[in-house]
């Protein structure tokens, strides 16, 4: 399996997806090598002293799970070519381990692909799983070397990443992978249908596994007040073009026009960020949206636990695991029809990305009716009691049973 990030060193949502399926998979018994790339190793000596990642992945001794650190620089699934060259520069031509940056970020991926080929002239292994695009250069050359099936696994498309004004070279790779992949895993049928309507892929070539949602402990969310003074509504995402954090800005400000007593959290951190910071002065709202950053695990309990409405008002959303979090917290969800998390959480409101009116309105619905908001919060955390990682991963392991028969036992 091929990844660049591992909780809980991660960016957003991929890491804990593919770190919840590797270990499920795991737990099924089928042998997991997990290639991750020289930072995720680094970060875990910085944080706990040492580099035993098994206590960090939480495995135990009885999971047949292994992690192998892989000669690359790549920091972020989110990373740009623009941004990676800033990193470039900022750190001297050096990563965190001293280890040489590729001339740019193409070139470093090339240089992952290379130290796959050089692990794969060493081990055999039964399949590759490559998770998005960064990945799929270097499981083709498994592939290639080995003749395993490769299984290309899209968490999102640079379609989604840039509201459909993809750069050329990572479309190409991304359709290229696809092309030569064996199966296509998407997160959602939102998803699939992207992948058949803007990259030509055959639509039986392509599996739907949503994602699936981690155990909460602490399950139980404050009770509802209607008579809060401040009521909050929160947007958790990178504040990037995907997640709309634009528009969502927008239907705030269509909110306070007719409710004043509402405040908009902002929690997380990107390239849009001094736009939408210059949109809230510009439209006079700065005392009611308050940018609280990039949240570790106890920020986004925290900011959760204060939430009355969670909003995922994105432009293109393959999934959207922070809409299923809030649900699980017993928070009502308005998302939009742009979101392929809708498919798992009937019992949440949505509307076009940009139907502001409709968005707010919900919002203010959502917060005067305390009927509303009793049947979103608890059935729409029933609803998604049964998405488990473990089903999703048995009907991953069903589709390595079809491409290999070692999988079979």
């Amino acid at each position: 399996m091929l990844g660049w990030e591992f909780p809980p060193l991660h960016s957003g949502g991929l890491g804990v997806a593919t770190k919840n399926l590797a270990l499920s998979l795991s737990r099924r018994g089928v042998p997991v090598c997990f290639a991750l790339p020289n930072f995720v190793f680094t970060q875990i000596k910085q944080q706990n002293g040492h580099e035993q990642e098994f206590e960090v992945a939480g495995c135990d001794s009885e999971l047949t799970f292994e992690m192998i650190r892989i000669k690359s620089s790549i920091a972020s699934p989110y990373v740009t070519s623009e941004q990676y060259a800033d990193e470039v520069r900022t750190h001297g031509g050096k990563d965190a381990s001293g280890t040489l940056y590729g001339q740019n970020l193409m070139s470093e991926i090339e240089r992952y692909a290379h130290e796959m080929d050089k692990l794969a002239s060493e081990r055999q292994f039964h399949l590759v799983h490559g998770h998005d695009w960064i990945t799929f250069p270097a499981a083709v050359k498994v592939k290639q070397r080995q003749g395993t099936p490769f299984v290309a696994h899209v968490h999102a498309t640079e379609m989604d990443r840039t509201g459909g004004n993809p750069n050329q070279e990572i479309y190409d790779r991304e359709r290229q992978g696809m092309e030569q992949a064996d199966r296509i895993i998407a997160v959602s049928n939102y998803t699939k249908q992207l992948l058949q309507k803007h990259y030509g892929i055959n639509g039986d070539k392509i599996a739907v596994v949503h994602n699936g949602a981690e155990s909460v402990h602490n399950r139980i969310q404050n009770d509802f007040d209607r008579f809060k003074e401040r009521k909050t509504v929160l947007f958790l995402g990178r504040v990037a073009l995907q997640k709309g954090p634009d528009w969502f800005v927008k239907i705030a400000r269509r909110v306070l026009d007719k409710e004043r007593n509402v405040q908009f959290l902002i929690a997380g951190t990107g390239g849009m960020m001094p736009d939408v910071l210059k949109e809230i002065a510009h439209s006079g709202i700065g005392n009611h949206v308050i940018p609280l950053g990039f949240l570790d695990e106890h920020g986004r309990e925290e900011a959760f636990r204060n939430t009355d409405v969670y909003i995922m008002p994105s432009v293109s959303e393959p999934f959207g695991l922070s809409a299923i979090e809030a649900a699980q917290r017993g928070i009502p969800v308005i998302m939009s029809k742009q979101s392929g998390a809708r498919e798992v959480l009937g019992h949440s409101l949505t509307a076009d990305f940009w139907d502001v009116d409709k968005m707010a309105h919900f919002i203010l619905a959502a917060l005067h009716y305390r009927a509303l908001h009793k049947t979103l919060s608890h059935k729409g955390r029933h609803e998604i009691t049964h998405l488990s990682w473990d089903k999703q991963a048995e009907k991953m392991h069903g589709i390595y049973r079809d491409l290999h028969p070692a999988f079979h036992h």
